[in-house]
């Protein structure tokens, strides 16, 4: 939905009105973003694919593949990146294959697995 605003004038004054609008979260949705993940460990990996995976509903979505990494769901949105932070100078950042649906929300969740130290939208 584009949102759509009318004008009048009205004497001397133009006076604009919102004709349509959008709920902020619908308007976000439909902008591509990614995530960057920075963990310090691989503890938290099976929980951030679980999060990936249920956020991709009837599709089939991100899973652990045998230990081996992740597979990304057929159609999506964004991109994922995992930054392994390995000392205080040093990381390692990982772009998962395919794209991934993300929204704030997914990027809250993922952001409460322990072990996950911080989540961007990028």
């Amino acid at each position: 939905m584009q949102p759509q605003l009318g004008a009048e004038l009205q004497g001397e004054d133009i006076r604009a009105r919102i004709l349509t609008a959008e709920p902020l979260d619908a308007a976000a949705a439909k902008t591509q973003m990614g995530l960057r993940i920075f963990v310090k460990d691989t503890k938290p990996l099976p929980s951030i694919a679980k999060r990936l995976e249920s956020s991709t509903s009837k599709r089939e979505g991100p899973r652990p593949n045998s230990g081996r990494g992740f597979m990304a769901p057929e159609r999506a949105d964004g991109d994922v990146t995992l930054v392994m932070m390995l000392d205080l100078e040093t990381e390692a950042e990982i772009r998962l294959p395919g794209a991934f649906k993300v929204s704030p929300q997914i990027a809250g969740a993922i952001k409460a697995v322990p072990g996950v130290v911080d989540v961007q939208t990028v």
